[in-house]
């Protein structure tokens, strides 16, 4: 099947010149490392599909092609920054658990993985063939062994570089004011949102604060002089805009759905958001149906056209249901497939989350509690379930 229209690309992505570079020094030398701060759009003039815009750590910004006319000038070096995440991988170097970034599997070896520094670093056996894997879900790529291959020292914006505020600096006087030099202590992770994305800075002044290299694709900060963050193997990175081929997720009986067909997501919110990474994205509003747990109030929207249309196949509508429509009730039961039993004064009803808000709990809402009789009815069946319907 064809790549998605944007391969894997994301802003924050950390990256190196490649295979079709031909811009002379724009990246300060072989090694520089930049970030990915623009992705290209079909109909843009300036940036246009299969094209990225880079911030290089020295401060310029420029654009390339990642696939644009057949041609790949940049490589990916980490992706830990966009979020990349191997949650129940541990790196059996360095022990961290839950490898951020690429992940790389020795192929000899009975369960063994290195995280991408430590894999970088000459970590285990170099006649052992590896496979990189760029995200949680994609196909592991074949390796040779690193034994005898060139490997590049990495430059940049790493712990003991001196820095000034960059092209994203938007932190007023922090720095002491425009052309001060700080020196960064640490490159570091943002929560567990992002790794290896913030730049911690002791200023001239004394002050210490973290900056972005990468998170959320901003670059606060550029480099006086670089300095080395480690090595690369660039004949094992991926060319940046080709897209990593993902695992095959057969759905649970081999079909292919058709259009009409309802669906029901399965997967905890970390994996759907790596996966839909190249695929329409990740929007946080995708996680926050069924939030809701048992003795929450809840608020139904008040517009019975969209409660007759989300309430389809989950509980669906009588007319009956429209005195409830705006008012506030408390939940009783959250159901296998996250619909959930209201109660409203002495009736109950079964609701698509997505009619629902959550409700402050200083209102008053004067509710029948779960001992209410009429909530232990059996549960009506939404049109058209099978008998296998929640499974």
């Amino acid at each position: 099947s064809p790549p998605p229209p944007q391969g894997s690309m994301e802003v924050g992505m950390r990256v190196v010149r490649g295979l079709d570079w031909k811009w002379g020094n724009q990246d300060d030398g072989e090694g520089h490392v930049g970030t990915v701060v623009e992705i290209g759009r079909q109909g843009s003039t300036t940036t246009p599909d299969k094209t990225v815009v880079v911030q290089w750590d020295s401060g310029t910004r420029t654009n390339y092609r990642t696939g644009y006319q057949g041609a790949y000038d940049l490589l990916l070096y980490d992706n830990a920054q966009i979020g990349v995440r191997h949650s129940n991988i541990i790196c059996d170097s360095c022990k961290k658990h839950g490898i951020m970034g690429m992940r790389w599997k020795c192929k000899v070896c009975f369960d063994y993985d290195l995280c991408t520094q430590c894999y970088m670093n000459n970590k285990h056996d170099l006649s052992h063939a590896f496979e990189r894997y760029e995200t949680a879900h994609s196909q592991p790529v074949s390796l040779a062994p690193r034994q005898n291959l060139p490997r590049i020292i990495l430059k940049g914006i790493f712990q003991g570089v001196k820095v000034v505020r960059g092209p994203d600096w938007d932190w007023g006087n922090q720095d002491g004011g425009e052309g001060k030099v700080g020196k960064v202590v640490d490159i570091r992770g943002w929560d567990n949102e992002s790794g290896r994305s913030v730049a911690s800075v002791t200023w001239s002044n004394g002050t210490t604060n973290v900056y972005r290299m990468g998170h959320k694709g901003k670059v606060d900060l550029k480099y006086v002089t670089d300095g080395q963050g480690g090595f690369y193997y660039k004949d094992h990175l991926p060319k940046l805009g080709e897209h990593a081929e993902l695992q095959r997720q057969e759905s649970a009986d081999g079909h292919s759905f058709q259009q009409g067909d309802k669906v029901k997501c399965l997967l905890e919110v970390d994996i759907l958001r790596q996966m839909q990474e190249g695929h329409g994205g990740w929007n946080p509003k995708m996680a926050e149906v069924n939030t809701f747990g048992v003795g929450e109030l809840v608020r139904v929207l008040e517009d019975m056209e969209s409660v007759k249309r989300l309430q389809a196949g989950h509980g669906e509508w009588t007319d009956s249901m429209t005195p409830v429509l705006g008012q506030v009730g408390k939940v009783l039961k959250v159901y296998a497939d996250g619909d959930l039993r209201v109660a409203f004064g002495g009736q109950t009803w079964t609701f698509n989350p997505a009619c629902l808000s959550a409700q402050p709990v200083e209102v008053d809402a004067n509710l029948m509690t779960a001992e209410n009789p009429s909530c232990c009815s059996p549960r009506p069946h939404g049109g058209g379930e099978g008998p296998a319907a929640g499974q």
